[in-house]
């Protein structure tokens, strides 16, 4: 998510909303109203709300991710384009060739280890430590994990800076679905019990899926882990769909919100949205009145968030790593 000067995305139309959705669920249940179960945790209870999409995810080839990235020689330190021209026209024209080279075959050797192994993270730290964050051969890195491995994820918070996290939305991938786990704070007092729901969808071989997840969800949650004295272990490949979608799109299009790039890509216009910057606004009105209503666009802003987020990695996907 992106936060963004709550005018830009029309305050009155959505404090119109509000209104609408208090008059209209008055003396209404959560339960009633957003159908889930109450989730135990070591931490407390929260709110667990399930939910499926279907999604047709396309992937990048793993034999052509690997070309792609070893034949980039810029990759090993002390080579930029006018020695990867010399190098190449002497025979070097892949990394694995470069092994045999007498000043960059034992880093070219390092590389070459990392990439047979599949240790993606410590693959797309050293592209990122030579390259842009958003540059194509860390997209080309994700086919290397099955489909299973991903972890679209996205988070509502009550600020930008050490508020807490009152949802977290994750969705992964099951043949042609999209399975969704939305974990809620019914109350500020819930946070621990939320963190502790999320904590076991990381595995070993996960990787996120991120909408400018880098720079705001994933260490936005270790702060509150860290706040609340919580261990987890967060340091996964983060596949952040923003900064590919940016790096394509960014002179096509007014912006690269995440709603622009879901009307302009998809063609779809949401409907009675609440955006990220007004989420506290109708959280506290919500934890006020008592009134659920104000919680409906929060759940269905965070669901549609993921949803996009897959539709565009799997876009990219198409765009950037197809024949």
């Amino acid at each position: 998510m992106i936060y963004m000067d709550i005018y830009d995305w029309g305050y009155v139309e959505a404090q119109r909303l509000e209104r609408r959705l208090l008059k209209e669920y008055r003396g209404k249940s959560l339960e009633d109203v957003i159908p889930g179960e109450e989730l135990e945790t070591e931490k407390g209870t929260c709110y667990l709300i399930r939910s499926e999409e279907r999604i047709s995810l396309k992937t990048i080839d793993p034999k052509k991710a690997r070309e792609e990235i070893l034949s980039d020689l810029k990759l090993i330190h002390g080579i930029g384009k006018a020695t990867e021209a010399k190098l190449k026209k002497k025979g070097y024209k892949t990394i694995e060739d470069l092994t045999r080279h007498p000043r960059f075959g034992r880093e070219a050797s390092k590389f070459l280890e990392l990439l047979d192994k599949r240790d993606i993270y410590s693959i797309i730290e050293w592209i990122s430590s030579r390259f842009q964050k958003s540059h194509p051969l860390i997209l080309y890195a994700s086919a290397f994990h099955r489909k299973e491995d991903f972890m679209i994820l996205d988070i509502e918070t009550l600020g930008l800076y050490a508020k807490p996290v009152i949802l977290i939305g994750v969705a992964e991938i099951m043949n042609d679905k999209l399975l969704i786990n939305q974990y809620f704070a019914r109350n500020l007092e819930e946070e621990p019990a939320l963190l502790a729901a999320f904590l076991p969808n990381l595995k070993d071989k996960s990787a996120f899926v991120t909408f400018n997840g880098r720079k705001f969800d994933v260490p936005y949650i270790e702060e509150r882990l860290a706040y609340h004295k919580m261990r987890g272990d967060l340091n996964k490949p983060n596949f952040d769909v923003f900064l590919f979608s940016r790096r394509l799109w960014r002179e096509k299009l007014p912006n690269c919100r995440l709603v622009t790039l879901e009307r302009h890509v998809f063609g779809i216009e949401r409907k009675d949205d609440v955006p990220s910057a007004l989420v506290p606004e109708f959280y506290e009105v919500y934890l006020k009145t008592k009134n659920v209503g104000p919680l409906i666009p929060i759940i269905e802003h965070n669901k549609l968030d993921l949803i996009t987020t897959a539709r565009l990695f799997s876009k990219l996907c198409e765009e950037i790593g197809g024949d």
